[in-house]
């Protein structure tokens, strides 16, 4: 990918705090296309938002130093991002969750295919023979 290529792809932040399920998700979104940004807790996730305001926002709710939870509310209060929960917390918990005002939320394990796919619906490039929703 050339630079301009890079600049004009978009940008989505991954805040999860598993070393290898953050490197396979780094990998998946960059053979999608994107511009990746990492990081592996809440504040550190915050810092590059705050900086970088990317486009997407792939996040854990279960992580060190700051929990996803409000790591959400800080974006909320500042932005409309789209942002994708990925989470090993059961679906008893999707009324909490759905308080926070995720656009799309998978259960861990997840299908990375499945995951692209929702993640381009949500910032609006979805394949020819995908429906969003």
């Amino acid at each position: 990918m050339t630079s301009e290529e890079r600049q004009n792809s978009p940008h989505v932040l991954i805040v999860e705090d598993e070393p290898d399920l953050l490197e396979v998700l780094e990998l998946a979104f960059e053979s999608a296309g994107y511009r990746v940004t990492t990081a592996s807790n809440g504040v550190g996730g915050w810092q590059h938002f705050d900086r970088e305001r990317p486009d997407l926002v792939v996040m854990d709710l279960h992580m060190p130093q700051m929990s996803g939870f409000r790591f959400l509310e800080l974006v909320r209060s500042e932005s409309e991002v789209p942002v994708l929960i990925l989470t090993a917390y059961d679906f008893a918990e999707a009324e909490e969750i759905a308080n926070h005002r995720p656009n799309y939320f998978m259960n861990k394990p997840f299908d990375a295919q499945e995951l692209i796919l929702q993640a381009n619906c949500l910032i609006g490039r979805p394949a020819d023979d995908q429906a969003c929703g």
